[in-house]
Protein backbone atom coordinates (compact mmCIF):
# COMPACT_ATOMS: atom_id res chain seq x y z
CA UNK A 1 0.00 0.00 0.00
CA UNK A 2 1.82 3.34 -1.05
CA UNK A 3 2.01 6.36 1.42
CA UNK A 4 -0.73 7.96 -0.46
CA UNK A 5 -3.23 5.44 -0.10
CA UNK A 6 -2.34 5.26 4.04
CA UNK A 7 -2.64 9.02 4.44
CA UNK A 8 -6.36 8.73 2.63
CA UNK A 9 -7.48 5.95 4.49
CA UNK A 10 -6.37 7.33 7.62
CA UNK A 11 -8.00 10.21 6.83
CA UNK A 12 -10.99 8.44 6.56
CA UNK A 13 -10.81 6.96 9.61
CA UNK A 14 -10.59 9.99 11.90
CA UNK A 15 -13.73 11.11 10.13
CA UNK A 16 -15.51 8.43 9.33
CA UNK A 17 -15.35 6.60 12.65
CA UNK A 18 -14.86 9.63 14.94
CA UNK A 19 -18.32 10.83 14.33
CA UNK A 20 -20.13 7.27 13.80
CA UNK A 21 -18.47 6.04 17.06
CA UNK A 22 -19.58 9.20 18.97
CA UNK A 23 -23.03 9.19 17.48
CA UNK A 24 -23.25 5.66 17.98
CA UNK A 25 -22.19 5.98 21.53
CA UNK A 26 -24.55 8.61 22.28
CA UNK A 27 -27.55 6.31 20.65
CA UNK A 28 -26.95 4.07 23.25
CA UNK A 29 -26.03 6.34 26.33
CA UNK A 30 -29.66 8.03 25.37
CA UNK A 31 -31.24 4.65 25.13
CA UNK A 32 -29.95 2.76 27.77
CA UNK A 33 -30.41 6.11 30.13
CA UNK A 34 -34.23 4.98 30.59
CA UNK A 35 -33.64 2.33 32.28
CA UNK A 36 -30.81 3.48 34.34
CA UNK A 37 -33.30 6.41 35.34
CA UNK A 38 -36.26 3.85 36.07
CA UNK A 39 -33.65 1.90 38.65
CA UNK A 40 -32.78 5.42 40.15
CA UNK A 41 -35.92 7.36 40.78
CA UNK A 42 -38.07 7.71 38.13
CA UNK A 43 -40.45 4.82 38.73
CA UNK A 44 -41.26 6.13 42.36
CA UNK A 45 -41.08 10.11 41.37
CA UNK A 46 -43.69 9.41 38.12
CA UNK A 47 -45.66 6.83 39.67
CA UNK A 48 -44.85 4.02 37.45
CA UNK A 49 -45.94 0.70 37.96
CA UNK A 50 -46.68 -2.66 36.35
CA UNK A 51 -44.85 -3.42 32.53
CA UNK A 52 -44.81 0.42 31.84
CA UNK A 53 -41.41 0.42 31.20
CA UNK A 54 -41.72 -2.47 28.59
CA UNK A 55 -44.50 -0.64 27.06
CA UNK A 56 -42.13 2.35 27.04
CA UNK A 57 -39.27 0.56 25.31
CA UNK A 58 -41.70 -1.04 22.39
CA UNK A 59 -43.03 2.33 21.80
CA UNK A 60 -39.52 3.53 20.87
CA UNK A 61 -38.37 0.07 19.09
CA UNK A 62 -41.81 0.61 17.00
CA UNK A 63 -41.40 4.06 15.97
CA UNK A 64 -37.31 3.10 15.40
CA UNK A 65 -38.42 0.45 12.99
CA UNK A 66 -41.35 1.92 11.00
CA UNK A 67 -39.21 4.97 9.92
CA UNK A 68 -35.97 2.61 9.66
CA UNK A 69 -36.46 2.04 5.82
CA UNK A 70 -38.22 5.11 4.56
CA UNK A 71 -35.59 7.05 6.62
CA UNK A 72 -32.85 4.75 4.72
CA UNK A 73 -34.39 5.20 0.93
CA UNK A 74 -34.38 9.03 2.31
CA UNK A 75 -30.56 9.17 2.86
CA UNK A 76 -30.03 7.97 -0.66
CA UNK A 77 -31.26 11.21 -2.15
CA UNK A 78 -30.00 13.62 -0.02
CA UNK A 79 -26.32 14.02 1.49
CA UNK A 80 -25.52 12.00 4.44
CA UNK A 81 -22.96 14.37 6.31
CA UNK A 82 -26.09 16.55 6.45
CA UNK A 83 -29.17 13.94 7.47
CA UNK A 84 -27.24 12.31 10.25
CA UNK A 85 -26.04 14.76 11.70
CA UNK A 86 -29.42 16.88 11.79
CA UNK A 87 -31.14 13.64 12.90
CA UNK A 88 -28.99 13.30 16.08
CA UNK A 89 -30.10 16.69 17.00
CA UNK A 90 -33.73 15.79 16.86
CA UNK A 91 -32.94 12.91 19.38
CA UNK A 92 -30.37 14.99 21.46
CA UNK A 93 -33.50 17.25 21.78
CA UNK A 94 -36.15 14.79 22.81
CA UNK A 95 -33.87 13.39 25.13
CA UNK A 96 -33.71 16.93 26.90
CA UNK A 97 -37.60 16.70 26.85
CA UNK A 98 -37.48 13.62 29.16
CA UNK A 99 -35.35 15.61 32.03
CA UNK A 100 -38.61 17.49 32.14
CA UNK A 101 -41.08 14.52 32.20
CA UNK A 102 -44.03 15.25 34.93
CA UNK A 103 -46.25 12.34 33.79
CA UNK A 104 -45.73 8.53 31.91
CA UNK A 105 -47.70 10.34 28.77
CA UNK A 106 -44.40 12.70 28.16
CA UNK A 107 -42.28 9.90 28.39
CA UNK A 108 -44.04 7.96 25.67
CA UNK A 109 -44.47 11.15 23.24
CA UNK A 110 -40.53 11.96 23.86
CA UNK A 111 -39.20 8.45 23.12
CA UNK A 112 -41.62 7.81 20.25
CA UNK A 113 -39.57 11.10 19.06
CA UNK A 114 -36.32 9.74 19.98
CA UNK A 115 -36.80 6.34 17.85
CA UNK A 116 -37.98 8.60 14.81
CA UNK A 117 -34.90 10.25 14.67
CA UNK A 118 -32.42 7.67 15.67
CA UNK A 119 -33.79 5.15 13.11
CA UNK A 120 -31.35 5.24 10.79
CA UNK A 121 -28.52 6.38 12.36
CA UNK A 122 -26.95 2.95 12.59
CA UNK A 123 -28.02 1.52 9.02
CA UNK A 124 -26.69 5.38 7.85
CA UNK A 125 -23.35 5.00 8.78
CA UNK A 126 -22.68 1.23 8.02
CA UNK A 127 -23.59 2.28 4.84
CA UNK A 128 -20.92 5.14 4.35
CA UNK A 129 -18.45 2.78 5.84
CA UNK A 130 -19.29 -0.05 3.21
CA UNK A 131 -18.79 2.83 0.47
CA UNK A 132 -15.58 4.26 0.94
CA UNK A 133 -13.46 1.14 1.98
CA UNK A 134 -12.43 -2.31 0.46
CA UNK A 135 -13.79 -5.50 1.82
CA UNK A 136 -10.89 -6.82 3.55
CA UNK A 137 -10.95 -3.55 5.51
CA UNK A 138 -14.45 -3.14 6.52
CA UNK A 139 -13.92 -5.90 9.35
CA UNK A 140 -12.33 -4.15 11.93
CA UNK A 141 -13.67 -0.65 11.39
CA UNK A 142 -17.65 -1.96 11.94
CA UNK A 143 -15.78 -3.61 15.33
CA UNK A 144 -14.78 0.09 16.46
CA UNK A 145 -17.96 1.39 15.47
CA UNK A 146 -20.02 -1.26 17.57
CA UNK A 147 -17.25 -0.72 20.23
CA UNK A 148 -19.29 2.54 20.80
CA UNK A 149 -22.33 0.92 21.54
CA UNK A 150 -21.50 -1.07 24.80
CA UNK A 151 -19.22 2.15 25.11
CA UNK A 152 -22.45 4.09 25.69
CA UNK A 153 -24.43 1.65 27.64
CA UNK A 154 -21.62 1.63 30.04
CA UNK A 155 -21.11 5.13 30.51
CA UNK A 156 -24.86 5.59 30.86
CA UNK A 157 -24.03 3.30 33.85
CA UNK A 158 -21.26 5.21 35.69
CA UNK A 159 -23.11 8.97 34.81
CA UNK A 160 -26.63 7.95 36.23
CA UNK A 161 -24.58 6.74 39.26
CA UNK A 162 -22.36 10.46 39.38
CA UNK A 163 -25.96 12.23 39.09
CA UNK A 164 -27.36 10.25 41.56
CA UNK A 165 -24.47 10.58 44.02
CA UNK A 166 -23.46 14.80 43.05
CA UNK A 167 -26.64 15.89 41.59
CA UNK A 168 -29.30 14.90 43.04
CA UNK A 169 -31.46 17.90 44.05
CA UNK A 170 -28.90 20.61 42.71
CA UNK A 171 -31.41 23.07 42.09
CA UNK A 172 -34.56 21.16 42.85
CA UNK A 173 -33.50 18.44 40.26
CA UNK A 174 -33.88 15.00 40.79
CA UNK A 175 -30.56 13.00 39.73
CA UNK A 176 -32.50 10.82 37.22
CA UNK A 177 -33.56 14.14 35.42
CA UNK A 178 -30.14 15.36 35.79
CA UNK A 179 -29.11 12.37 33.55
CA UNK A 180 -31.50 13.27 30.76
CA UNK A 181 -29.91 17.13 30.62
CA UNK A 182 -26.18 15.31 30.61
CA UNK A 183 -26.81 13.40 27.88
CA UNK A 184 -28.43 15.97 25.63
CA UNK A 185 -25.69 18.61 26.29
CA UNK A 186 -23.46 15.33 24.55
CA UNK A 187 -25.81 14.67 22.22
CA UNK A 188 -26.08 17.87 20.41
CA UNK A 189 -21.99 18.75 20.71
CA UNK A 190 -21.46 15.48 18.88
CA UNK A 191 -24.26 16.51 16.47
CA UNK A 192 -22.55 19.90 15.61
CA UNK A 193 -19.30 18.35 15.37
CA UNK A 194 -20.70 15.57 12.55
CA UNK A 195 -21.52 18.50 10.44
CA UNK A 196 -17.97 19.39 9.99
CA UNK A 197 -16.18 16.43 9.85
CA UNK A 198 -18.50 13.21 8.42
CA UNK A 199 -18.05 12.96 4.83
CA UNK A 200 -20.97 11.86 2.09
CA UNK A 201 -20.52 9.28 -0.65
CA UNK A 202 -17.76 9.00 -2.70
CA UNK A 203 -19.60 9.81 -5.68
CA UNK A 204 -21.19 12.86 -4.25
CA UNK A 205 -19.31 15.66 -3.37
CA UNK A 206 -15.33 15.63 -2.30
CA UNK A 207 -15.27 15.90 1.53
CA UNK A 208 -13.33 19.03 2.78
CA UNK A 209 -10.88 16.90 4.66
CA UNK A 210 -9.55 15.51 1.38
CA UNK A 211 -7.93 17.06 -2.02
CA UNK A 212 -9.39 15.94 -5.17
CA UNK A 213 -6.11 14.01 -5.82
CA UNK A 214 -6.99 11.53 -2.62
CA UNK A 215 -10.70 12.22 -3.55
CA UNK A 216 -10.12 10.42 -7.09
CA UNK A 217 -7.83 7.72 -5.23
CA UNK A 218 -10.66 6.71 -3.17
CA UNK A 219 -12.71 6.01 -6.19
CA UNK A 220 -10.12 4.53 -7.91
CA UNK A 221 -9.02 1.97 -5.13
CA UNK A 222 -12.67 0.34 -4.55
CA UNK A 223 -13.98 0.22 -8.03
CA UNK A 224 -14.76 -2.80 -9.03
CA UNK A 225 -14.46 -4.21 -5.24
CA UNK A 226 -17.46 -2.07 -4.09
CA UNK A 227 -20.70 -1.26 -5.95
CA UNK A 228 -20.91 2.45 -6.21
CA UNK A 229 -23.66 3.87 -3.75
CA UNK A 230 -26.40 4.63 -6.19
CA UNK A 231 -28.35 8.04 -5.28
CA UNK A 232 -31.55 6.55 -6.02
CA UNK A 233 -33.02 2.49 -5.89
CA UNK A 234 -33.92 1.00 -9.07
CA UNK A 235 -37.15 -0.96 -10.09
CA UNK A 236 -36.03 -4.14 -10.05
CA UNK A 237 -34.06 -3.95 -6.24
CA UNK A 238 -36.46 -5.83 -4.84
CA UNK A 239 -37.04 -8.48 -7.51
CA UNK A 240 -33.46 -9.01 -6.76
CA UNK A 241 -33.45 -9.03 -2.82
CA UNK A 242 -36.04 -11.56 -2.77
CA UNK A 243 -34.57 -13.40 -5.45
CA UNK A 244 -31.29 -14.39 -3.21
CA UNK A 245 -30.76 -16.02 0.23
CA UNK A 246 -29.37 -12.96 1.83
CA UNK A 247 -32.36 -10.92 2.87
CA UNK A 248 -33.56 -13.91 4.09
CA UNK A 249 -30.74 -15.37 6.24
CA UNK A 250 -29.04 -12.29 7.27
CA UNK A 251 -32.60 -11.29 8.71
CA UNK A 252 -33.05 -14.06 10.55
CA UNK A 253 -29.83 -14.25 12.22
CA UNK A 254 -29.69 -10.43 13.32
CA UNK A 255 -32.93 -11.22 14.63
CA UNK A 256 -31.75 -13.85 16.55
CA UNK A 257 -28.84 -11.95 17.65
CA UNK A 258 -31.13 -9.38 18.87
CA UNK A 259 -32.72 -11.20 21.10
CA UNK A 260 -29.61 -13.72 22.80
CA UNK A 261 -28.65 -9.75 23.41
CA UNK A 262 -31.81 -9.18 25.91
CA UNK A 263 -30.59 -11.02 28.80
CA UNK A 264 -27.59 -8.89 29.96
CA UNK A 265 -29.48 -5.57 28.93
CA UNK A 266 -32.70 -4.52 30.29
CA UNK A 267 -33.56 -7.27 32.22
CA UNK A 268 -30.70 -7.30 34.31
CA UNK A 269 -30.50 -4.03 35.40
CA UNK A 270 -34.20 -5.10 36.63
CA UNK A 271 -32.85 -8.09 38.21
CA UNK A 272 -30.59 -6.26 40.45
CA UNK A 273 -33.63 -3.50 41.17
CA UNK A 274 -35.40 -6.61 42.52
CA UNK A 275 -33.23 -7.34 45.16
CA UNK A 276 -32.39 -3.92 46.54
CA UNK A 277 -31.89 -5.47 49.58
CA UNK A 278 -28.49 -6.41 48.30
CA UNK A 279 -27.28 -4.05 45.91
CA UNK A 280 -27.43 -0.42 46.33
CA UNK A 281 -28.23 2.08 43.72
CA UNK A 282 -25.33 2.60 42.69
CA UNK A 283 -24.32 -0.89 42.38
CA UNK A 284 -27.73 -1.31 40.08
CA UNK A 285 -26.26 1.00 37.86
CA UNK A 286 -22.68 -0.07 37.50
CA UNK A 287 -22.55 -3.68 37.60
CA UNK A 288 -24.40 -4.02 34.22
CA UNK A 289 -20.97 -2.55 32.89
CA UNK A 290 -18.95 -5.59 33.49
CA UNK A 291 -21.57 -7.24 30.66
CA UNK A 292 -20.76 -3.72 28.29
CA UNK A 293 -16.50 -4.42 29.17
CA UNK A 294 -16.26 -7.66 27.85
CA UNK A 295 -18.85 -6.84 24.86
CA UNK A 296 -16.10 -4.08 23.82
CA UNK A 297 -13.19 -6.88 24.30
CA UNK A 298 -14.33 -9.23 22.78
CA UNK A 299 -15.72 -7.39 19.65
CA UNK A 300 -12.39 -5.83 19.19
CA UNK A 301 -10.71 -8.87 19.05
CA UNK A 302 -13.62 -10.75 16.83
CA UNK A 303 -12.93 -8.19 14.24
CA UNK A 304 -9.57 -8.30 14.25
CA UNK A 305 -9.87 -11.98 14.05
CA UNK A 306 -11.98 -11.45 10.87
CA UNK A 307 -10.12 -8.96 9.00
CA UNK A 308 -6.91 -11.17 9.51
CA UNK A 309 -8.49 -14.55 8.10
CA UNK A 310 -11.35 -13.10 6.23
CA UNK A 311 -13.52 -15.88 8.32
CA UNK A 312 -16.27 -13.87 9.75
CA UNK A 313 -18.06 -17.24 10.75
CA UNK A 314 -14.97 -18.62 13.09
CA UNK A 315 -15.19 -16.03 15.80
CA UNK A 316 -18.86 -15.39 14.99
CA UNK A 317 -19.81 -19.64 15.85
CA UNK A 318 -17.15 -19.33 18.94
CA UNK A 319 -18.68 -16.48 20.88
CA UNK A 320 -21.83 -18.14 20.45
CA UNK A 321 -21.01 -21.08 23.49
CA UNK A 322 -20.47 -19.16 26.23
CA UNK A 323 -23.70 -17.01 25.40
CA UNK A 324 -24.85 -20.58 25.09
CA UNK A 325 -23.23 -20.93 28.75
CA UNK A 326 -25.12 -18.01 30.56
CA UNK A 327 -28.26 -18.88 29.41
CA UNK A 328 -28.23 -22.88 30.95
CA UNK A 329 -27.17 -20.90 34.06
CA UNK A 330 -30.22 -18.34 34.23
CA UNK A 331 -32.93 -21.51 32.82
CA UNK A 332 -31.38 -23.51 35.98
CA UNK A 333 -32.03 -20.64 38.22
CA UNK A 334 -30.83 -22.19 41.37
CA UNK A 335 -27.17 -21.84 41.34
CA UNK A 336 -26.60 -18.84 43.62
CA UNK A 337 -26.20 -15.47 43.41
CA UNK A 338 -22.67 -15.83 41.50
CA UNK A 339 -23.84 -18.35 39.15
CA UNK A 340 -26.36 -16.23 38.29
CA UNK A 341 -24.64 -13.22 37.76
CA UNK A 342 -21.97 -15.10 35.84
CA UNK A 343 -25.20 -15.77 33.20
CA UNK A 344 -25.89 -12.80 32.88
CA UNK A 345 -22.29 -11.39 32.16
CA UNK A 346 -21.79 -14.36 29.87
CA UNK A 347 -24.49 -13.05 27.39
CA UNK A 348 -22.22 -10.10 26.83
CA UNK A 349 -20.09 -12.47 24.50
CA UNK A 350 -23.02 -11.82 21.90
CA UNK A 351 -22.32 -8.41 21.25
CA UNK A 352 -19.63 -9.71 18.80
CA UNK A 353 -22.19 -10.84 16.44
CA UNK A 354 -23.35 -7.28 15.46
CA UNK A 355 -20.42 -6.52 13.40
CA UNK A 356 -19.60 -9.73 12.83
CA UNK A 357 -23.22 -10.59 11.09
CA UNK A 358 -23.04 -6.98 9.72
CA UNK A 359 -19.63 -6.82 8.02
CA UNK A 360 -20.32 -10.24 6.82
CA UNK A 361 -23.24 -8.67 5.02
CA UNK A 362 -21.40 -5.83 3.55
CA UNK A 363 -18.75 -7.90 1.87
CA UNK A 364 -20.95 -10.63 0.76
CA UNK A 365 -22.78 -8.06 -0.63
CA UNK A 366 -19.96 -5.65 -1.98
CA UNK A 367 -20.86 -5.98 -5.65
CA UNK A 368 -24.34 -4.19 -4.78
CA UNK A 369 -24.97 -1.11 -2.73
CA UNK A 370 -28.55 -1.69 -3.77
CA UNK A 371 -28.96 -4.50 -2.08
CA UNK A 372 -26.43 -4.14 0.90
CA UNK A 373 -28.98 -1.01 1.59
CA UNK A 374 -31.99 -2.74 2.06
CA UNK A 375 -30.72 -5.79 3.38
CA UNK A 376 -28.90 -3.97 6.16
CA UNK A 377 -32.01 -1.72 7.09
CA UNK A 378 -34.10 -4.78 6.94
CA UNK A 379 -31.74 -6.71 9.10
CA UNK A 380 -32.17 -3.73 11.76
CA UNK A 381 -35.82 -2.94 11.11
CA UNK A 382 -37.13 -6.32 11.22
CA UNK A 383 -34.81 -7.63 14.42
CA UNK A 384 -35.50 -4.89 16.48
CA UNK A 385 -39.30 -4.49 15.69
CA UNK A 386 -39.47 -8.28 16.84
CA UNK A 387 -37.61 -7.65 19.90
CA UNK A 388 -39.98 -4.41 20.78
CA UNK A 389 -42.94 -7.00 21.30
CA UNK A 390 -41.16 -10.19 22.72
CA UNK A 391 -39.36 -8.35 25.24
CA UNK A 392 -42.83 -7.41 26.47
CA UNK A 393 -43.72 -10.85 26.92
CA UNK A 394 -40.19 -12.15 27.69
CA UNK A 395 -38.80 -9.71 30.45
CA UNK A 396 -42.10 -7.84 31.87
CA UNK A 397 -40.78 -5.33 34.79
CA UNK A 398 -43.70 -6.82 37.05
CA UNK A 399 -42.12 -10.39 37.42
CA UNK A 400 -38.33 -9.49 38.12
CA UNK A 401 -36.26 -11.27 39.39
CA UNK A 402 -36.68 -14.44 37.49
CA UNK A 403 -37.56 -13.87 33.98
CA UNK A 404 -37.91 -17.86 33.39
CA UNK A 405 -40.22 -18.09 29.88
CA UNK A 406 -37.41 -15.39 28.42
CA UNK A 407 -34.53 -17.08 29.30
CA UNK A 408 -35.85 -20.38 27.83
CA UNK A 409 -36.75 -18.35 24.67
CA UNK A 410 -33.14 -17.23 24.77
CA UNK A 411 -31.19 -20.63 25.13
CA UNK A 412 -33.43 -21.57 21.92
CA UNK A 413 -32.62 -18.98 19.86
CA UNK A 414 -28.88 -19.12 21.10
CA UNK A 415 -29.20 -22.58 19.76
CA UNK A 416 -31.00 -21.54 16.54
CA UNK A 417 -28.07 -19.27 15.87
CA UNK A 418 -25.34 -22.06 15.20
CA UNK A 419 -27.70 -23.80 12.28
CA UNK A 420 -28.01 -19.85 10.96
CA UNK A 421 -24.02 -19.09 10.70
CA UNK A 422 -23.26 -22.17 9.38
CA UNK A 423 -26.11 -21.87 6.63
CA UNK A 424 -24.62 -18.43 5.77
CA UNK A 425 -21.31 -20.16 5.49
CA UNK A 426 -22.11 -22.88 3.54
CA UNK A 427 -24.27 -20.49 0.99
CA UNK A 428 -21.75 -18.07 1.19
CA UNK A 429 -19.00 -20.39 -0.12
CA UNK A 430 -21.33 -22.04 -2.55
CA UNK A 431 -21.22 -18.36 -4.73
CA UNK A 432 -17.66 -17.82 -4.01
CA UNK A 433 -17.30 -21.27 -5.88
CA UNK A 434 -19.36 -20.18 -8.48
CA UNK A 435 -17.98 -17.00 -8.97
CA UNK A 436 -14.57 -18.18 -9.61
CA UNK A 437 -15.99 -21.13 -11.63
CA UNK A 438 -17.63 -18.43 -13.82
CA UNK A 439 -14.25 -16.19 -14.07
CA UNK A 440 -12.44 -18.95 -14.77
CA UNK A 441 -14.53 -19.85 -18.12
CA UNK A 442 -15.00 -16.47 -19.23
CA UNK A 443 -11.38 -16.12 -19.04
CA UNK A 444 -10.82 -19.29 -21.20
CA UNK A 445 -13.15 -18.56 -23.41
CA UNK A 446 -11.14 -15.08 -23.84
CA UNK A 447 -7.49 -16.85 -24.62
CA UNK A 448 -9.33 -19.61 -26.85
CA UNK A 449 -11.18 -16.58 -29.31
CA UNK A 450 -7.30 -14.51 -28.98
CA UNK A 451 -5.31 -18.07 -30.25
CA UNK A 452 -8.23 -18.04 -32.81
CA UNK A 453 -7.77 -14.53 -34.28
CA UNK A 454 -3.73 -15.16 -33.84
CA UNK A 455 -4.29 -17.73 -36.53
CA UNK A 456 -6.45 -16.16 -38.16
CA UNK A 457 -3.84 -13.78 -38.98
CA UNK A 458 -0.84 -15.66 -39.49
CA UNK A 459 -2.99 -17.59 -42.32
CA UNK A 460 -3.64 -14.12 -44.08
CA UNK A 461 -1.04 -14.45 -47.11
Amino acid sequence: MSNEEKRLILKLDLSILIFGCLSFFTKYLDQQSITNAYVSGMKEELGMYGDQLNYITATFWASYCTFMIPACYFLTHYPANRVLPALEIGWGLSTFGLAWARNVETLYAMRFFTGVFECCSFTGTIYIIGSWYKPGEIGRRVALFFIASPLGTMFAGYLQAAAYTNLNQVHGIAGWRWLFIVDAIITLAIAAFGFFVFPDVPTRKKPRFITEEEHTLARKRIQGLVAPPQLHLSRDIFKRVFSRWHWYLFVLQWTLMDQNFLPGAQPFSLYLKAKSNIYSVVQINTIPTIVTAVSIVVAFFCGIVADKTGRFWLPAIAVTFPVLAGMILLVAWDVGESGRLAGFILTGFEAACSPLTMGWASVVMAGDAEERAVVTASMNAIGQAITAGTQVVQYPASRAPNFRGGFISVLATTVGQFGTLLAILFLSNRDRKRQRTTLSSEQEVTVDDNVALDKTLEAVP
